[in-house]
């Protein structure tokens, strides 16, 4: 899916055939030869800039929205000149360019709905199949042509929606009786034999009777919910929906605007369509007012708020050049999206394009609600919190790299009731190989499984396994049973564990101390509704790294909330996270969890066996060998990835099963098999070479000498595997390279 998407926005050119001036110089004489500047011209030359700039960026537009205002003062011509200069300069399929009727862009006393009213607009935009509005009068029934009303990413990450809101614009009101009987007399019987005065006077009066109001019919916000409701959905992530219109649902700035109908005559009903749409952008022009803000939309319950990005566009003007068209470009989408708006000034012939700043802008939340007027400081606690996994594992990434960096990000998931069969893991977690499918959760279950074993045999190594100080700590207490025991009671708030042993953990001088960034666990009991109980886990951590982290201390804490529910007939409810110190750092796999080969000597010691008997024999024999090659494939893959990058926090090396698989290989080989022994004498040296560099001081000096000796080790070591398992089998079961391929 793609992740970012770029727009142009044209608003209210306001250009004709003719040529409308533009006075760009102060000019207090008229010199022969030097012609007055057209709107034209300008933007022209823009759009000539603008197609250098996008290819030698390498940039592509996604589309193009106009909102309307083409013509000035309903002058022949706008609307072909702008899809011109679109087409022609910008080579953007008819397609993909959205467009909206302006209020100048409709013929003054046209009637609402009438042909008339459309003719320019229609000739141009929709003669172009380009995508327009549901236009009152012209479309005939709510679903009519849904494809020609809206715009949808290739793979669905975005939908744009034209909005069309000058059915009413300059039309001419329904006059009272009796005034309306005497209303076209009038000028004759003011003015009877001065016809000028005559003429002055009808079109002064036509003007009071004229109002220039913008509305969005009933029959258009029908057709725009059926049109939403049926736009094809993404894969995966919330689509962002993006509304197009000519006039403003707020004035845009300061500037008071004196005239009937200056706003949206049914405006509410309208901001009711956009929330109830899930409409996030909103861009409009009309005001020629540059502004971005968001609008806030409540229903009638306080608490259901729906957030929009109002972007209002500029034009240009004399005095006015720095805004006027504008790239929109979406990133982070579909879980983290983010609007940048870039301003394009008109150009001066020979002189450098200026750059003004964008204008950045967060399409989503952190979890704290905007309604909640809080002055809070700028390194205070970062909340986020949803239902969906992904959604919530990009957002949590975000702000770990910006707004919590190295400060406290708290993370509320809701995960959906499930099956009980598999552990969470978002689908844009990296797992070791790209593993898809049953073997992803496999490796998934493995690996929490490990993390939650009460007891293992590399704990004289890693003191911190997390179920050892769950469930024996102190070396007797289980802690998750106790939990079990209290909540089957009642809903006690001393459903606590600790991972934390001061008298085991702590030291003197605080030096040298090792223990679990997962320092307690809470679990709540709570009445979801009437018939339901659910168990949440509010989990604290000293330090928590939200890359690779963050996913399986989530799936170790679903794990226990499914063992505590279990033994109670309850369901798993919330996870909160409460990280006090947030990272990210792009970790390999490797670094979740003791490497695949040291951790078979807890969970499955008969894989090193099935590895030994393999290389010793030069053989496989059946998916369980087989399978136990791939692992061990990994394991090197693995190793190597540790080697290529210094980090920090330090790395888990192999050791235990190196020395373990190096055991079984001698003990079973002969004297005669001088490279079967080079294989067992290569793993003992890098699992010694693996544990001098973890006991000592962790810098990057130790690193840059253990390195280049480890990386030296895993390539012979590739390269013996190779060797020796690359001959076919005996046994009907093709080789480990044939059967993991």
């Amino acid at each position: 899916m793609a992740d970012r998407a770029t727009f142009l926005h044209i608003t209210d050119p306001h250009v004709s055939a003719a040529g409308e001036t533009f006075r760009r110089d102060d000019r207090k004489v008229d010199i022969p030869d030097i012609p007055t500047g057209t709107r034209e011209d300008v933007l022209r030359l823009l759009f000539q800039r603008l197609a250098e700039r996008l290819t030698a960026e390498e940039r592509l537009l996604d589309g193009v929205l106009f909102s309307g205002d083409a013509q000035s003062r309903g002058a022949a011509g706008g609307h072909e000149l702008v899809y011109q200069l679109v087409t022609d300069h910008l080579g953007v399929a008819a397609e993909k360019i959205v467009a909206v009727p302006g209020n100048h862009d409709v013929p003054q006393d046209a009637a609402p709905g009438s042909p008339l009213r459309y003719e320019s607009f229609s000739r141009v935009w929709r003669g172009h199949s380009c995508v327009v509005p549901w236009l009152d009068g012209i479309d005939t029934s709510p679903a009519s042509a849904l494809d020609r009303h809206r715009l949808v990413a290739a793979d669905r990450s975005w939908a744009v929606y034209p909005v069309n809101t000058s059915n009413w614009s300059h039309v001419t009101s329904n006059l009272p009786e009796p005034l309306r009987s005497f209303w076209d007399g009038i000028p004759d019987t003011i003015a009877a034999d001065d016809t000028a005065v005559a003429a002055k006077l009808r079109s002064q009066l036509q003007a009071l009777a004229r109002y220039d109001m913008a509305r969005v019919s009933d029959q258009q916000l029908e057709a725009l919910r059926m049109i939403v409701a049926s736009t094809p959905q993404p894969d995966r992530g919330r689509q962002l929906k993006i509304a197009v219109m000519h006039h403003h649902l707020r004035s845009p700035s300061l500037r008071e605007e004196l005239k009937p109908f200056a706003d949206i005559s049914n405006l509410e009903q309208v901001r009711a369509w956009l929330s109830g749409s899930g409409v996030g952008v909103v861009v409009h022009g009309h005001k020629h007012e540059p502004a971005t803000y968001f609008d806030h939309i409540y229903t009638n319950d306080a608490d259901d708020m729906h957030r929009v990005l109002v972007i209002s566009g500029a034009t240009f003007g004399v005095g006015q050049e720095t805004d006027a068209v504008r790239l929109i470009s979406l990133d982070g989408l579909p879980h983290t999206p983010e609007v940048k708006i870039e301003p394009i000034p008109l150009p001066r012939s020979g002189t450098e394009d200026l750059r003004p700043s964008p204008i950045l802008r967060r399409l989503w939340t952190t979890g704290v609600r905007p309604a909640e007027t809080v002055v809070v400081s700028p390194d205070a606690p970062v909340t986020v919190e949803g239902s969906n996994l992904d959604e919530v594992y990009a957002r949590a990434l975000a702000v770990a790299r910006t707004d919590a960096r190295r400060g406290i990000l708290i993370v509320h998931l809701d995960l959906p009731d499930d099956d009980g069969r598999t552990l969470p893991l978002p689908t844009a977690y990296a797992v070791p190989d790209n593993l898809q499918g049953d073997e992803r959760q496999t490796w998934l279950r493995e690996l929490v499984e490990w993390w939650q074993l009460d007891r293992s045999q590399l704990e004289p190594r890693i003191p911190y396994l997390h179920g050892a100080r769950l469930r024996r700590y102190g070396g007797k207490i289980d802690q998750i049973a106790r939990i079990i025991a209290l909540l089957r009671v009642k809903p006690s708030t001393r459903a606590v564990a600790v991972l934390v042993d001061p008298f085991r953990d702590f030291a003197p001088d605080g030096a040298g101390e090792e223990f679990a960034s997962f320092c307690l666990v809470e679990f709540r009991r709570r009445d979801a509704d009437a018939s339901r109980i659910v168990v949440d886990a509010i989990a604290f951590y000293r330090a928590q790294e939200f890359e690779r982290w963050w996913p399986i201390n989530i799936a170790e804490l679903r794990f226990l909330q499914r063992e505590i529910c279990e033994e109670l007939g309850y369901r798993p409810g919330r996870i909160t996270t409460i990280a006090a110190d947030a990272r990210t750092i792009s970790r390999s796999p490797t670094q979740v969890a003791m490497p695949i080969i040291d951790r078979w000597l807890d969970q499955a010691p008969e894989r090193l066996h099935l590895l030994a008997d393999a290389v010793v024999h030069r053989r496989i024999k059946g998916e369980a060998q087989a399978s136990a090659i791939r692992e061990w494939r990994r394991s090197l893959t693995e190793l190597r990835t540790a080697t290529q990058g210094f980090n920090a926090d330090g790395i888990p090396v192999a050791i235990e099963g190196l020395l373990t698989l190096a055991a079984y290989i001698e003990a079973t080989s002969t004297s005669e098999d001088d490279e079967l022994l080079t294989f067992a004498r290569n793993l003992s040296d890098l699992a010694r070479v693996n544990e001098t560099f973890e006991q000592t001081t962790l810098s990057r000096a130790s690193f840059s000498r253990w390195s280049p000796m480890a990386q030296s080790l895993v390539g012979t070591l590739e390269r013996l595997t190779d060797g020796r398992l690359a001959a076919p089998t005996t046994s009907g079961v093709p080789d480990e390279k044939q059967s993991s391929g």
